[in-house]
């Protein structure tokens, strides 16, 4: 059996900032992926992810972390030598009592962020992309952004083995459990590891790995769709139009980035409803799922339905009230796990691996986590329904 002090099951967006954190604490990390490196196939794909400062989710639990976040995103550019949040503010809309809408104002207020709210009018003459009906409203948020996934974990990654982390890719992970002498094993289809701490963050596989705390979790097939405008596109690229997040009322919640000249410009809903088997995740193009979208641009932003330039399929991992969950093995000392970010954790990456490190290491967190605790759904304890 190979020993080290510290194992992280999965190298995604909050693998990869957990192994980092431990490594930087001076330990050996084994990090245990078991796709390729920067593959695509789990929650941490598809070219651009948001980070903002407005937030409608659920204010209480999440702004004490995202001041933290934003500092944890400009430390880890500093230290990977390349910017990794590109600012291009984010505009959040939706009818007057939408949560979207209602959610972004009050928490923009509250932390006096500076922000425009916005009628539909205003809306359409500021970024004339968008056609939003007059009952519409918005708050621009100017300081939000975007971030690159695949390149935010490989920086992650590459900071991570300097500090001396040893990460394995296309390895799985079988099982874990306590050591006869002491400790953790984890096995997987190479080896067996003795360690004293485990991260589990397996994303949307999370949930086979503590099956004991019968985590009511569900994993959604989300389909991304890029498409080329009917416009220049110098009037929807980064400068000009902002990402956003637009609730219709009638069929969801849609969002989208400005163009790129690789892929074009994104535009998808958020939450598909499409429950999933993480193994068994149908991968191709469904003709329904573009129609779905191109429904929504045809309404609300009709110059932006043009050709489909590409498409892929990610996951969501979601919780009931869609909120994270973050926490301790109630039973087994030294492990911790993350998971459930309901289509809106990789803005805090960096942050829930400093977290993971934490709670894995000494049992409890400095951040404030009670909101993502486990046992807030009556389980997360063994032996509990």
């Amino acid at each position: 059996m190979e020993r080290t002090d510290a194992i992280v099951i999965g190298l995604g967006a909050h693998g990869s900032g957990a192994a980092l954190a431990l490594a930087r604490r001076g330990l050996r990390v084994v990090g245990i992926e078991a796709g390729e490196r920067g593959h695509g196939l789990g929650s941490s794909g598809g070219r651009s992810r948001m980070i903002r400062r407005a937030y409608f989710e659920d204010p209480a639990a999440y702004l004490p972390l995202l001041s933290a976040a934003w500092e944890a995103w400009a430390a880890l550019s500093s230290e990977a030598g390349e910017p990794l949040v590109e600012v291009t503010g984010g505009l959040y809309a939706g009818r007057a009592d939408s949560k979207v809408f209602r959610g972004s104002v009050a928490s923009a207020r509250e932390k006096a962020l500076p922000h425009d709210v916005l009628d539909a009018a205003e809306i359409r003459h500021r970024w004339p992309i968008f056609a939003v009906g007059d009952e519409m409203g918005g708050l621009y948020d100017p300081g939000a952004g975007t971030i690159r996934p695949e390149r935010a974990i490989a920086a992650m990654l590459r900071l991570a083995r300097r500090a001396g982390a040893d990460l394995h890719f296309l390895e799985r992970a079988i099982d874990w459990r306590p050591a006869s002498g002491g400790g953790l094993e984890v096995e997987t289809d190479a080896a067996v590891y003795g360690a004293t701490y485990l991260v589990i963050a397996a994303g949307a596989w999370t949930g086979y790995f503590v099956p004991d705390l019968d985590l009511p979790l569900e994993v959604e097939r989300m389909p991304v769709f890029w498409f080329e405008p009917l416009v220049p596109t110098a009037e929807v690229a980064v400068g000009r139009l902002p990402m956003w997040l637009i609730d219709t009322a009638d069929d969801g919640m849609f969002y989208g980035f400005p163009y790129d000249a690789a892929a074009g410009l994104k535009v998808s809903r958020h939450h598909s409803g499409d429950v999933v088997d993480p193994d068994r995740v149908d991968r191709s193009e469904h003709v329904a799922d573009v129609e779905r979208v191109r429904a929504f641009m045809r309404q609300n932003m009709p110059m932006a339905d043009g050709r489909l330039r590409d498409a892929t399929v990610c996951l969501y991992t979601n919780t009931p009230d869609l909120n994270f969950v973050i926490d301790v093995h109630p039973a087994i000392p030294g492990v911790a796990f993350a998971s459930a970010c309901s289509g809106h954790g990789f803005k805090f990456a960096p942050l829930i691996g400093e977290v993971l490190g934490d709670l894995a290491t000494s049992g409890t967190a400095a951040m404030p986590i009670g909101p993502f605790r486990a046992d807030r759904f009556g389980r997360g304890r063994p032996g509990l329904a």
